[in-house]
């Protein structure tokens, strides 16, 4: 009866066992200086959810985050993974075979051998494919050296060498099993090879393939310390810790003496330098990031390998590993955390290396100085603005929290909303749609303060928990149930920063939306069926998931909508965020250049609709530049008051 011996035909079998300890050991000795390293990192402020985090973790792995983009790729990951797991699976269910409970014999060993050897078979295949793709085709990202290529070899030589010892045992007795020979279908090769050379030569080929592949395997485990093969232990558990990670919301800081930002790898908390560890360079962040897309010298791949790379936790990270080029031209778009594989969220240590340079150093841009000294001294970033927070709203009967006290909406206006005047036409626009809709709303007026967003993400904590301080005493002296705001770092902050209760924070693409389903918005049936594109702003779609309110809005306010490759989640930043829109950048790194040149690459484009304020200013700069002034920048809100019924 078909049936698998475990030593069968080997001799000292029993001495793998003691290999397998020593191996266990050693792979132990190897991370215990990784812990080590991680053990140097700033204490979580968070505790750990078990249930719900292992639950994502379990849909992470499952689902193979690989597959988003590059799907043919990823399902050589796919293969690659799930035939290890298969194969894994099958040697624990062996052992308990061999010293529990004998039940693999007969047809369910032929099963369990036809299961495992497909399962080996597409592992191979994956992993031929992915060699190829990086030596062959040169695709793949990361560094060519010889850890990576033992990565693929040490695994690919695990499944050869295993499909030789299984296929010079059966070459050994052909004729008892002449029947199994065809189920193991990728050794029929191998059996009929060795048949002629006869039992004797067989009988050698299989001790020696045994062996070899027993020295191979506990060499690859202990290869899991030491090659890239370390992302199997370190991908779990980073998913883990990064599983409820909320997109673009940045982790609660509280400064005193010892902490003001980070300066080397001990100023990150331990999870982070988890994280760090865990980077595979699959290059996604870096094939989205728009700063390196525009030519600037910012790869988040790149730094995460540099600081995966240092064996010092003192080591200073900025200027000698880390340019502060590269550290000043993140917008915090969120698209090298969207798109990671592993969740490494480059996004997130480059803001705490700039709350160091910013906080405890005094170092940032020059541009950013002024926009930083004027949110201290007067509530907002534009240091060159005359106007007050009221003057654009003179002559349009806006009603002020301070005077009406009691009211249903707050309308946050922003500080570029309220002081540039591009912006105001927006926020006239809105007052408009409110107004004849007949919302019962209110404006903060000259007590309201920039939220903090672009501060916070610049690198000045100090600042912008001392801005969020004000505003929320601010914001705690009325009575309201709804905030709406038309800037979308400001909707972030007060929705997932201000951790503000019993009340509902309301993008104005969301909001409006849900006006016109109402019936309060009546719009004209006749449009002007103008050719549209709509820009996703980064902190509306990729961050927060608002999609499709925008792209409605702008069908109903009349316009031909036309998608754009790159939006959704597949969209580019304009370049305004993180700080973005206070940089003097040069030409040919200019983001803004780079997206405007990416809308208007359908020259049918009339319009690009957009629903924030710095995206507006950058788009409209950009397309100045480029010299293609008949194409019109619209936020979402004036689309909708051009089609305003006659009240």
């Amino acid at each position: 009866m078909l049936s698998r011996e475990l030593f069968w035909g080997i001799e000292l079998g029993w001495v793998t066992y003691l290999l397998g300890a020593l191996v266990i050991v050693i792979l132990g000795y190897l991370y215990y200086f990784k812990v080590v390293r991680w053990r140097h990192g700033q204490e979580e402020k968070t505790s750990i959810n078990w249930k719900n985090q292992s639950l994502q973790l379990i849909r992470n792995m499952i689902s193979q985050r690989l597959l988003d983009d590059q799907k043919a790729w990823g399902i050589t990951h796919i293969f690659v993974f799930y035939g290890f797991i298969i194969l894994f699976l099958g040697t624990c269910t062996l052992m308990i075979d061999s010293h529990l409970s004998h039940f693999l014999f007969g047809n369910t060993f032929v099963i369990f051998k036809i299961i495992l050897n497909t399962a080996g078979l597409l592992a191979i295949i994956g992993i031929v494919l992915l060699f190829l793709r990086r030596y062959v085709f040169k695709t793949a990202n990361g560094d060519n050296n010889l850890k990576t290529l033992l990565s693929l070899v040490l695994p690919f030589l695990v499944l050869v060498t295993g499909f030789l010892v299984e296929g010079s045992r059966i070459a050994i007795n052909t004729g008892d099993n002449y029947w199994w020979q065809f189920w193991a279908f990728p050794v029929y090769p191998v059996v009929k090879l060795l048949e002629p050379l006869g039992p004797a030569t067989s009988s050698t080929v299989h001790a020696l393939s045994w062996w070899t592949h027993m020295f191979i395997s506990f060499l690859t485990i202990t290869a899991l310390a030491w090659t890239k093969l370390s992302h199997i232990a370190l991908v779990p558990l980073n998913l883990f810790h990064q599983a409820l990670q909320a997109p673009g919301r940045l982790r609660k800081i509280e400064l005193s003496e010892d902490y003001f930002g980070t300066e080397n790898l001990s100023g990150f908390t331990k999870t982070q330098l988890i994280s760090i560890d865990a980077c595979v360079s699959a290059g996604r962040c870096e094939i989205n990031c728009p700063a390196f897309n525009s030519g600037k010298p910012l790869s988040p791949r790149t730094i995460m390998e540099k600081m995966q790379k240092i064996s010092d936790s003192e080591a200073t990270l900025v200027g000698d590993v880390i340019s502060e080029e590269e550290l000043w031209a993140c917008t915090t778009c969120g698209a090298c955390q969207q798109k990671c594989p592993v969740l490494s969220n480059p996004v997130e240590k480059i803001i705490d290396l700039r709350r160091y340079q910013v906080m405890a150093l005094g170092n940032m841009p020059q541009t950013w100085q002024g926009a930083l000294m004027s949110l201290q001294r007067r509530g907002h970033p534009w240091n060159a603005a005359t106007r007050s927070r009221l003057d654009w709203a003179k002559g349009l009967d806006v009603p002020v929290a301070a005077e009406k006290k009691q009211f249903d909406v707050l309308f946050w206006v922003g500080c570029t909303g309220a002081l540039v005047d591009r912006n105001i036409k927006v926020s006239q626009a809105i007052v408009k749609l409110l107004q004849y809709s007949g919302v019962d709303f209110a404006i903060l007026g000259t007590e309201e303060s920039c939220t903090g967003h672009m501060a916070r993400r610049a690198g000045d904590e100090y600042l912008y928990q001392e801005m969020a301080e004000k505003n929320c005493s601010v914001l705690k002296q009325y009575n309201y149930n709804t905030i709406i705001t038309a800037c979308p770092h400001c909707y972030h902050t007060l929705k997932n920063e201000y951790g503000l209760t019993n009340v509902q924070v309301l993008s104005h693409a969301v909001y409006l939306r849900e006006l016109i389903d109402k019936g309060l918005l009546k719009l004209k049936t006749e449009g002007l069926s103008e050719n549209t594109t709509y820009h996703d702003p980064c902190y509306y779609g990729r961050i927060n998931g608002i999609y499709e309110q925008p792209r409605e809005i702008c069908e109903l306010a009349g316009a031909t909508l036309i998608e754009n490759e790159k939006s959704r989640e597949q969209s580019f930043c304009c370049g305004g965020g993180g700080g973005g829109i206070w940089l003097d950048d040069k030409p040919g790194s200019r983001i803004f250049e780079t997206r405007a040149k990416q809308l208007l690459e359908n020259n049918k484009i009339e319009i690009i609709a957009t629903a924030c304020p710095f995206c507006i200013t950058m788009l409209e700069t950009g397309i100045s530049n480029l010299e293609a002034g008949n194409v019109k920048v619209k936020d979402i809100a004036e689309l909708l008051a051009n089609q305003l019924q006659e009240s």
